[in-house]
């Protein structure tokens, strides 16, 4: 009898350790997709910030062209997409895009 209920503690204990494996390997996985998708996301986000630096400095050249050279079309643009432009009359520096 005693040899009958170690062999079917055994088992059960080795069915549960089999499926405890398997549940690791799963969470494991599921780990590695969603590190690789956090990465994907911080490298968007590192771009992001270079290109609105790049856009910033776009946008305050244009701003001056449209101030220095009086261009309507440029300021037009500009304000199309939010950008007031002021001339700044202190010893006529460049204009001010905010």
């Amino acid at each position: 009898m005693s040899d009958k209920i170690l062999y079917w503690t055994s088992v059960v204990f080795s069915v549960l350790a089999l499926l405890l494996m398997i549940a690791n390997t799963a969470l494991v996985n599921n780990n590695r997709s969603l590190q690789r998708e956090m990465g994907e996301r911080q490298a968007s986000i590192n771009t992001a910030v270079n290109l609105v630096q790049l856009n910033q400095g776009l946008a305050q050249a244009l701003a001056d062209v449209a101030v220095s050279k009086e261009d309507k079309g440029v300021r037009d643009l500009l304000a199309s997409q939010g950008i007031s432009v002021k001339k700044n009359d202190k010893n006529d520096k460049p204009a001010k895009a905010n």
